[in-house]
């Protein structure tokens, strides 16, 4: 079956490796800082504070991003959603901020999820961040046309060096 929420293509299969090698690294060190942030939480909630988990996530990205560079990965796959998967990842977007939405203004709903105004907020959120991320999609799928461009120059080059 053929997956139709994104397009995915390999440029370089050492490439591949290193970025799992790096993605297996940058996963370690999250499970690590998640589970102590876990033990703050349990241990000294006064100190616990949501964002700690945002912070772990950059942290994660950016070690990820680095340890890969140090590895000497040069090329990232070519890696764009459709416009099916454009559309569903609004709606987990849409959804996972209405969901707060909800929390924080229940009293606004009156304790009712089908009331106008959620329901109205639920379309207007969603149409505020689908041309959002198709924009970011068009930016991955031109990152990805200029690192299969720049890969095949480097092949060319160095078939006419040898």
């Amino acid at each position: 079956m053929k997956n139709r929420f994104y397009y995915y293509q390999l440029l370089d299969e050492r490439e591949e490796q290193l970025m799992n090698k790096a993605g297996a690294e940058s996963f370690t060190l999250f499970i690590w800082l998640v589970l102590l942030s876990y033990l703050v939480a349990v241990l000294a909630p006064s100190l616990f504070n949501p964002s700690m988990m945002l912070i772990i996530i950059i942290i994660g990205t950016f070690y990820f991003f680095n340890r890969a560079r140090s590895l000497g990965v040069t090329y990232y796959s070519r890696f764009h959603f459709t416009i099916l998967g454009c559309l569903l990842l609004t709606l987990v977007i849409t959804a996972i901020l209405m969901l707060q939405n909800y929390q924080f203004n229940i009293e606004i709903y009156q304790h009712n999820p089908l009331n106008v105004k959620y329901l109205s907020a639920w379309v207007i959120t969603y149409l505020l961040y689908l041309p959002w991320v198709f924009i970011g999609n068009l930016g991955l799928k031109s990152y990805g046309e200029w690192a299969q461009k720049k890969f095949e120059q480097d092949m060319d080059e160095l078939e006419s060096i040898e």
